[in-house]
């Protein structure tokens, strides 16, 4: 996290608290981590601004201003509860069924074969999103270049500002973003034309807005259509790749597989009377949470826990710390399920908390247990851990994927 191990953190919010102040680029950086740090943030949203800093900035250039990861206060408030009917795990659930058959073909089509993952992953988990989410069917070409695209701008969002010019004007990256967008606004269009349909773009499309609250716009819809299409899938497979790895030569694999056995996963929709599984999840989302660290500014100056900050103090949230914080999570970095069905261990915050709560809580929550539950049953064999390899190894900031070479029989 933030370029140092997870434990030289934990040790230094133990000698120093939970707010940390370093020296950053350029500028003073508030590093704020704990549980405690984490109450604080999430219940008091007025405090802080998402939008002014670098990683909104690209969200804002990408995607556009109407982005919800580029916005503020009431602007965020109204666009955030718009959409919402759209992300929960209700909507997911609705049409699991398709998704379900979607997995199940794909990983039918890897066995006997070495695939790298978490691309393979990825792939599959955008072909079930447009299916069951737009009820678009993309072929595999588009499905592949939509995949890149996400994937590259999600490694900009990472590096630092000064890399993110290069980086997002090369060629190839212009390229893949205008397929994208060619792809989402096509979708839209068609879904305004249409008859209604029972899908997530069309609920947000025939729903009316609550008294005093303008509509959705055109390109509101726009930003809605890609993360329905595409966002978050590289951190399910994230995931998925860590989760598979640390349990392929355990007891855990095969406490999985007897659980599974009978159950019929083509409408899995959740985990209550899979306590295996929703075990081996929960210790996934501890262990390798999507997003770790959260920028933001102060609003003004406030105090927090104890330090004074000034307005516009960058603050850099680590909020999954927490994860790793031994009085809460004893050998917090051993991936150990047990946790979950003997101790009654607090549930991670993988997504973060308060008014910000990531929209891919509802897709992870989905599609996790799905994938896992499917692929498990495989048989599995790995080259190697896990490991991060630049997307575009020529360009000077090499931000990189996970890789995982992967036998499936």
């Amino acid at each position: 996290m933030l370029g140092a191990p997870v434990a030289a953190w934990v040790d230094a919010v133990a000698r120093l608290g939970p707010v940390i102040e370093l020296v950053g680029d350029g500028e003073p950086v508030v590093v704020m981590a704990s549980a405690e740090a984490n109450k604080v943030s999430w219940s008091t949203p007025q405090l802080w601004s998402y939008a002014r800093t670098d990683a909104a900035k690209v969200f804002h250039s990408q995607l556009g201003p109407e982005h919800v990861s580029a916005l503020d206060g009431e602007a965020h408030r109204r666009l955030r509860k718009l959409l919402l009917p759209a992300f929960g795990v209700a909507a997911l659930r609705r049409d699991i069924s398709t998704s379900a058959a979607v997995m199940t073909a794909g990983i039918a089509q890897w066995r006997g074969q070495t695939i790298e993952l978490h691309a393979s992953a990825c792939h599959l988990f955008t072909k079930a999103l447009t299916q069951s989410q737009v009820h678009t069917n993309a072929d595999d070409r588009s499905i592949s270049k939509l995949c890149e695209f996400e994937e590259n701008f999600i490694a900009g969002v990472q590096i630092s500002a000064a890399e993110q010019q290069p980086w997002f004007y090369r060629q190839s990256y212009q390229s893949l973003r205008s397929t994208a967008f060619a792809f989402f606004n096509a979708v839209l269009d068609e879904h305004l034309v249409a008859e209604p349909a029972d899908d997530s773009l069309s609920l947000l499309l025939k729903r009316e807005p609550p008294e005093g609250m303008a509509r959705l716009t055109r390109e509101e819809l726009l930003h809605a259509t890609y993360l329905l299409s595409i966002a978050g899938v590289g951190n399910i497979a994230n995931l998925l790749c860590g989760l598979l790895w640390s349990i392929h030569d355990s007891p855990w694999l095969y406490r999985l597989r007897e659980e599974l056995d009978g159950v019929d996963l083509s409408t899995l929709s959740g985990m209550k009377n899979l306590p295996v599984l929703s075990a081996v999840i929960k210790e996934s989302e501890r262990m390798f949470l999507p997003a770790p660290v959260v920028p933001k500014r102060t609003e003004r100056d406030v105090a927090v826990l104890g330090r004074e900050l000034p307005a516009g103090t960058l603050v850099q949230h680590m909020h999954g710390l927490a994860h790793f914080d031994p009085s809460r999570y004893p050998e917090p970095l051993r991936f150990n399920p047990e946790r979950w069905l003997v101790d009654g261990a607090e549930r991670p915050n993988a997504f973060g908390g308060g008014k910000h709560l990531c929209l891919g809580m509802g897709v992870t929550r989905a599609y996790l247990p799905l994938a896992t539950a499917l692929l498990v049953q495989e048989g599995l064999s790995f080259e190697g851990p896990p490991v991060f390899e630049p997307l575009d190894p020529a360009h000077a900031s090499r931000p990189v994927t996970t890789t995982l070479n992967t036998q499936i029989s």
